[in-house]
């Protein structure tokens, strides 16, 4: 019982008591309000002898056991019972339980009641739940929401015929919403089913009658209700709010919504509307709240906004919204919050925007803003809210900021922010609880004596040129999520990092930090996320006790051993990657959790067999990345659960045997890398099975026989690359069922990502093998050399029109090269070499505007080689060994140790020829600075050529950048 409740129940007249009244003229008690007291324990069956209560509120409380009143009729004359919220809930592991629940049939004897409310209360029933509630004829108003209610619609609540206001929201309702329900909906002023996400059907029930004029709010929201709105709705011109969000509702909002004289609130967020907003709709002069985000909606925002003067809320993130911000947004001074993230609006932010003196929340983030933030910004005295990231801004961050006192989230990052600033330009904002600031162009000054007034949940200066860990962060004992990532931090990490209370979020990656992490017993219990890559960390591996979703640690220096038991700390992971480390020895079997999605341990020297059940318990891996270890033996012969996963890559071990029939249970998998091994076999058929896959790379292993042909009718791969293999027969014909390389278009889509993980494919470019990163999407690329493979080149190859890299070099491939090639105008780089073809070189690879790589080097070519389009950029290395070949552009020569093929090719300039070793390696470095050079003089000639070729190559001067910087450094 109540403390607060019991000091006021003293002496005989429990009329005075506080929560009970009686009636004036019998004395007797009439009402109890004790909603919100905390009343705990069970509920006295003394209570249940009031017999002329007429009003009993027990909600909001904390009681347990069974409420059940007794058949004799006692409480017959009670009207109002509102037992929402009123029991005590066990938070566990296993879910909230809450241990008070009503008696349904035993609320059939208050046979005068009114208004039920139910809301959050488990419910005792033996029969149809409807049937107890039907027979409760005088209810004017039920409110079961959250009550575990499933099935139909019962048609009993037809006999409620008083019924006004109806809630059976959150519950687990089913099936269509049956036709008779119009007969209901006819007598309501608000319904609410809100929450059913199984409740179909569509709103044909509702504003076809009459009588059903008088409904003044309808919630539909979550569940799946599907279809038009029907344009009755709009004519219940009493209805205020319609809320219809995350439901499968369609079509555009007609102009006659403006009939709806008395709506108030519209919500239609997350649906399938689309087109523009009317115009007719600014002109609603009792609309308050308009929230059409994560819909169709495209077009403008107009300047008749202004004609919206009662509008308080405008939710329009997530749309097609475009062009500018009008200013006439500054005359709606009701605007209280404004969200327009995640569009295409461009512009300035409009300065008329400091007029809106109410504003509390301004959502402009993941936009196409430039310009300057307006200083008058402190204007809105009244933001809470300002987020402005993910923007093209420039300039500095006004200190006018500082005026904002009110303001609790500061979101600014990822613009182009310039300037020095101090985080003590905050220190008037007292109530800031979160500050982005990270990836601009700032320098963040902090003294290391300043302690800030407010107290920070979160904190993100990622790329802001610290060199040390702020050490005001002790003081910040409310911080959970902390990003200082991109710094230039030289230290160990501070102990007492790991000691604040509210941290479960640390991202300390792509610094310089240095020395071990701190032993078990003094790491966190709990850590949502821990991102510690690309620094220098060292040592054993420490990981928290326990909870974390995403771990990563690669691109550090630990070494020893994967802790056997790691499963222990992973049991809600769903990311983990520990690659780019110095780990050895064997993969534990227990790394594999129920909740991981994806699994990288790539680039360590992990050895011994990859464990036969890894993926046994792994039933949500979608990402599983062992590349480049020293693993060896056999793939294991069973998989297990790979039905989820869309990235396997192997590559780069020592594995050995044929590719297990199992993998073919992956019919998600996108990605298939198992390059670079000692596998053998023949390559099997059932990988046709695997239709989704985009990425299959086989280069460097054993494979013989013929390249099948249900490998050649993948309609969605991108890159093929069985390269190195000794691989024959001819190439098969079916080139035409490759239908992502046909279509030129780009795939924009990012299905070869998962959160925080990027492909990595090493392929040949040119010559040269380069990693390429984050631009999956855009490579469509074959390369089937160095194998013994041997016929024609179809000449349906030409039908490949998206592809943009052609190897097949070092074959034994004989015969003209095919015309239609020519009709392949997204090439970039054809290799033809070291191969038996003969003939002329076709005019038609004229056409090729975008080639910047040719090699028909070592063939029996012969005729004139073509001087128009891109061959005026290719020089005699291109065609050297094809002694009948006129016309041949002599720039340099080309040392090439035949028996070693084309890939130990040197070009060198004509300035003589080294003899001795120390001469050959000088030879060699300076032919590989020139093979640069070479490459980018190639592009410098496209690029003053065709423009569309300049765009292409930008695309991929940060990867050949990498490879150049790589092949430096290693």
């Amino acid at each position: 019982m109540s403390i607060t409740l019991l000091t006021s129940w003293h002496g005989f007249n429990c009329c005075t008591w506080r929560g009970v009244s009686c009636n004036l003229r019998t004395g007797h008690v009439s009402r109890l309000d004790l909603s919100g007291f905390n009343l705990e324990g069970n509920i006295s069956s003394s209570l249940f002898q009031l017999a002329r209560l007429e009003h009993l509120d027990l909600s909001d409380n904390l009681f347990k056991g069974k409420f059940s009143p007794p058949h004799n009729r006692k409480l017959e004359s009670l009207t109002f019972l509102d037992l929402s919220f009123a029991g005590y809930v066990n938070e566990s592991f296993l879910g909230d339980v809450s241990e008070f629940y009503v008696s349904l049939e035993s609320l059939s004897n208050l046979v005068s009641l009114e208004y039920l409310s139910l809301a959050e209360v488990n419910i005792s029933v033996n029969k149809e739940w409807g049937e107890v509630v039907g027979s409760l004829s005088n209810l004017q108003q039920l409110s079961m929401s959250d009550c575990g209610l499933g099935g139909q619609i019962p048609n009993s609540l037809l006999n409620l015929t008083s019924l006004l206001h109806l809630d059976l929201s959150e519950n687990y309702l089913s099936a269509h919403i049956p036709a008779w329900f119009e007969n209901v909906t006819g007598r309501l002023v608000s319904l609410d089913l809100s929450g059913n996400y199984d409740l179909g059907g569509d709103l044909s029930f509702i504003g076809q009658r009459k009588s059903s004029l008088s409904l003044t709010s309808i919630d539909l929201s979550g569940t799946a209700i599907k279809g038009r709105i029907p344009s009755a709705i709009w004519n219940i011109s009493c209805l205020e709010h319609l809320r219809l969000s995350d439901t499968r509702i369609e079509g555009e909002i007609p102009a006659s919504i403006a009939n709806s004289l008395s709506l108030r609130s519209l919500d239609l967020s997350d649906t399938r509307i689309e087109g523009e907003i009317p115009f007719s709709i600014w002109n609603m002069s009792s609309l308050k709240d308009l929230l059409l985000s994560d819909t169709r909606i495209e077009g403008e925002i107009p300047s008749a906004i202004w004609n919206a003067l009662s509008l308080e809320s405008l939710y329009l993130s997530y749309t097609g919204i475009e062009g500018e911000i009008p200013s006439a947004i500054g005359n709606v001074s009701s605007l209280k919050s404004v969200y327009l993230s995640d569009n295409r609006i461009e512009g300035e932010i409009p300065l008329s925007i400091v007029n809106l003196s109410k504003l509390v929340s301004l959502e402009l983030s993941y936009n196409k803003l430039t310009g300057a933030i307006p200083p008058s910004l402190d204007s809105l005295s009244s933001l809470v809210s300002l987020h402005l990231n993910a923007n093209e801004l420039n300039g500095t961050i006004p200190s006018t900021i500082s005026n904002l006192v009110n303001l609790r989230s500061l979101w600014l990052h990822s613009n182009s922010l310039s300037g020095l600033i101090s985080l003590s330009v905050f220190d008037n904002l007292t109530s800031l609880d979160s500050l982005y600031l990270s990836y601009n162009q700032l320098t963040v000054n902090i003294d290391s004596t300043w302690i800030p007034q407010f107290k920070l949940s979160a904190l993100a200066l990622g790329s802001c040129n610290l060199d040390r860990i702020p050490s005001f962060l002790v003081t910040q004992y409310d911080l959970e999520y902390l990003d200082l990532s991109a710094n230039s931090i030289q230290t160990n990490i501070p102990s007492w990092i790991w000691n604040l209370p509210s941290l479960y979020s640390l991202n300390l990656s792509c610094n310089q930090l240095t020395g071990s992490l701190p032993s078990r017993q003094t790491l966190p219990m709990y850590f949502d996320s821990l991102d510690l890559h690309n620094n220098s960390l060292e040592g054993s591996l420490h990981l928290p006790l326990a909870g974390a979703y995403l771990l990563d640690l690669s691109m550090n220096q630990f070494n020893g051993s994967i802790p056997s038991h790691i499963g222990a700390y992973l049991e809600n992971a769903m990311f983990l990657s520990l690659s780019r480390n110095n780990l050895s020895g064997a993969i534990p079997d227990s790394i594999c959790t129920p909740y991981l999605q994806v699994l990288d341990l790539s680039k360590n020297t992990l050895s011994s067999v990859i464990p036969p059940h890894l993926t046994r318990n792994c039933s949500s891996l979608s990402v599983l990345d062992l590349a480049e270890n020293h693993l060896e033996g056999k793939l294991p012969a069973e998989w297990g659960n790979i039905t989820n996963m869309h990235t396997l890559k192997l590559n780069g071990n020592h594995l050995r045997g044929v590719i297990p029939s199992s993998i073919s249970e992956g019919r998600s998998l996108q990605v298939l890398d198992l390059g670079n091994n000692d596998m053998e076999g023949t390559l099997p058929h059932w990988i046709g099975k695997l239709s989704q896959l985009h990425v299959l790379v086989l280069r460097s292993n054993h494979f013989h026989g013929s390249i099948p042909r249900q490998v050649i009718g993948l309609p969605n791969l991108q890159i093929l690359d069985l390269s190195g293999n000794h691989l024959s027969g001819a190439i098969p014909s079916n080139l035409t069922n490759l239908l992502a390389m046909v279509n030129a278009s780009q795939n924009n889509s990012n299905h070869l990502e998962d959160v925080r993980y990027t492909n990595k494919i090493t392929i040949s470019w040119k010559g040269w093998d380069v990693e390429f990163v984050k631009v999956l999407f855009i490579l469509k690329c074959i390369d089937l050399s160095n194998n013994s493979l041997s016929g024609s080149i179809p000449f349906k190859m030409g039908s490949l029109q998206g592809l943009i890299a052609l190897n097949l070099s070092r074959n034994h491939l004989s015969g003209r090269i095919p015309k239609t090639l020519g009709h392949m105008d997204q090439l970039e780089s054809l290799d033809l070499s070291l191969n038996r073809l003969n003939g002329n070189i076709p005019l038609e690879l004229e056409f090729l505007s975008y080639l910047e790589f040719l090699n028909l080097s070592y063939n029996m070519l012969d005729g004139k080689v073509p001087h128009g389009g891109q061959f005026l950029t290719f020089g005699e290395s291109s065609y050297l060994g094809n002694l009948k070949l006129s016309g041949i552009p002599f720039t340099n020569i080309s040392v090439c140790n035949n028996s070693s093929g084309y890939g130990n090719c040197t070009s060198i300039e004509r300035i003589g020829e080294a003899k001795n070793s120390d001469g050959e390696m000088i030879g060699w470095a300076v032919g590989l600075g020139l093979s640069y050079g070479m490459g980018f003089s190639i592009v410098i000639g496209v690029l003053t050529l065709n423009k569309r070729v300049r765009k292409r190559a930008f695309q991929f001067y940060d990867v050949v950048i990498l490879a150049i910087d790589g092949c430096i450094r290693g």
